[in-house]
């Protein structure tokens, strides 16, 4: 039977692996789109030198919210909040020289208004300091350094350098290897609900890596991270329901993991629904409620 999931379509899932990086980031645009005011208010105060207002319009121009999308504008009032001293301005507009969004792509301006920021001790320029050395983007690549940066912006709350800070200690980059801090950092990013962080702390309780194996809480956080639509752990879900690991052998659920996780980018996935498909696992009648399971386990915001 052909693979279908009635007739949704699906989101792709999470890009990161789960022992990666992240690139420079700045807010995602459920933050930026919270605006409230008229554009006409909204402008004038900014006009005025309102520097939270710049900010906010500097917003919608990024977003589009209410004005058509623009990252030109959003530049010009990130720059004009940024040189306040806003530090939120600051790291936004740090972001766009890094990516090069409305202006020239320049690594110098991103590390100036980046470092400044920073400097204020603000999580989210901490962390792009973070991917700065990570990656090499306008200075030598230096791991120790990168984790530094991700360190202090984990102090700071940032749940992806939290999770990278987990990623570090375990791999032992950039730090010494260590599964103990490690496990931290994951439920500490973990508990913000960031579904890499999930997978990763689920693979160290199923791997009994900095502690005691503990099979059920290991699939739980997994699942949290599947049902977030997180392709690895979708497949790991997979995996576990086909071989009957830790959960009782179901192969409509696996094959509906499965199909979530092939449908994400995940080629073990594609390589069991194969498998299953050769084998016959299923009856048409199975077929069509794996279809049904998947679909109702999508992400509620797809």
């Amino acid at each position: 039977m052909q693979r279908v999931l009635a007739s949704i379509v699906l989101a792709v899932s999470l890009a990161a692996g789960a022992t990666a990086a992240q690139p420079v980031t700045g807010r995602d645009d459920t933050v930026r789109a919270a605006e409230t005011l008229d554009i006409g208010v909204l402008t004038a105060k900014a006009q005025a030198g309102d520097a939270e207002a710049q900010l906010r319009l500097a917003d919608d121009y990024f977003s589009g919210n209410g004005v058509d999308q623009n990252y030109g504008m959003a530049l010009l009032w990130y720059e004009k909040a940024a040189l306040q001293g806003n530090v939120v301005a600051q790291t936004e507009l740090g972001v766009l020289y890094c990516k090069g969004l409305g202006v020239a792509l320049d690594y110098d301006k991103a590390l100036y208004w980046t470092r400044m920021a920073a400097d204020q001790n603000y999580a989210d320029a901490l962390y792009n300091l973070g991917v700065a050395y990570d990656y090499g983007l306008g200075v030598p690549r230096d791991i120790p350094t990168a984790f530094a940066w991700y360190l202090k912006a984990a102090d700071r709350g940032n749940d992806i350098a939290q999770f990278n800070a987990g990623s570090m200690y375990e791999n032992g980059e950039g730090a010494a290897q260590d599964y103990a801090q490690a496990l931290a950092w994951y439920a500490r990013s973990a508990d913000q609900g960031y579904a890499p962080a999930q997978y990763n702390l689920g693979i160290l309780y199923l791997d009994g890596k900095g502690v005691t194996v503990d099979t059920a809480r290991g699939l739980t956080l997994v699942e949290l991270a599947a049902k977030q639509g997180f392709a690895l752990a979708q497949d790991r879900m997979a995996g576990a329901y086909y071989a009957g690991s830790g959960v009782p052998v179901d192969k409509v659920r696996a094959y509906a993991w499965a199909l979530l996780a092939a449908y994400g980018g995940d080629r073990n996935a594609e390589t069991l629904l194969n498998q299953m498909d050769v084998s016959q696992d299923l009856s048409e009648a199975q077929y069509v409620e794996a279809s049904k399971l998947a679909e109702s386990l999508l992400p509620p915001a797809v």
